[in-house]
């Protein structure tokens, strides 16, 4: 089966990562792909302990949380993520290591943080969906009862602008971000999503051909020296 494709949603709470990373599965679904839609913190042994910490219901430095988050990651990408890329599947995650960078970097040093990620699975495509903090804020007093460790206005503005500046400095080293302006219709940021995840399908499509012609030309040329016995005897 042909290698699946890895798909990241990123940003500051509020901004529809939830929301928009079920639409692309919606879709991917719609075009015949098999999907998997996880999510970072998991609901793993880990995870379950890392949302206890943003629940403000225990507590850890934030050296141990970033390793936490670390190892929360790393047993998701071997027991789901890079086994189903690997068959074929499009993972579609909502949160990833750029959130580690935006969000732990206040606390913990950031080129630490990178080398403890460097084993990653590198995504496809991370969306970054930019949104004001104010309405980030806005949105979530709607749907919760409560506040998140890192959930307070001033902490959002900080967090959104070490998102946009990490980007900016990934893109250098050859990450795939695509900064999304989620301050829309949540159709219209839909319909850019699905653009370039339309383009990065057709890219990967033209890489299989490409790769099932060179097969086929090497089992033909395979065939022709086989033709002759001094070959075969070697």
């Amino acid at each position: 089966m042909h290698q699946g494709k890895f798909f990241v949603f990123e940003g500051i709470d509020g901004s529809g990562l939830t929301t928009q990373s079920a639409l692309l599965k919606k879709w991917c679904e719609k075009q015949g792909f098999v999907v998997f839609l996880t999510k970072e913190p998991t609901d793993g042994p880990i995870g379950s302990q890392i949302r206890l910490v943003l629940n403000k219901r225990l507590t850890m430095s934030p050296t141990a949380l970033a390793l936490a988050f670390a190892a929360d990651r790393m047993d998701h990408l071997e027991a789901e993520i890079i086994p189903k890329v690997r068959g074929g599947v499009i993972v579609i995650s909502d949160r990833y290591y750029l959130s580690s960078y935006a969000y732990q970097s206040f606390n913990v040093d950031l080129k630490w943080l990178m080398q403890v990620h460097s084993k990653c699975l590198r995504p496809d495509v991370i969306f970054l969906l930019d949104v004001p903090a104010l309405i980030c804020k806005r949105r979530m007093e709607k749907m919760r009862w409560h506040v998140e460790l890192y959930e307070e206005l001033e902490k959002l503005e900080k967090v959104r602008r070490r998102f946009l500046e990490l980007a900016e400095e990934l893109k250098k080293n050859g990450e795939n971000i695509k900064i999304i302006d989620g301050n829309r219709p949540v159709n219209e940021v839909h319909a850019d999503i699905k653009a370039i995840v339309i383009r990065t399908l057709k890219r990967k499509k033209r890489e299989i051909l490409i790769s099932e012609k060179a097969k086929r030309e090497k089992g033909k040329l395979t065939d022709f020296f086989r033709s002759f016995p001094e070959v075969r005897r070697q």
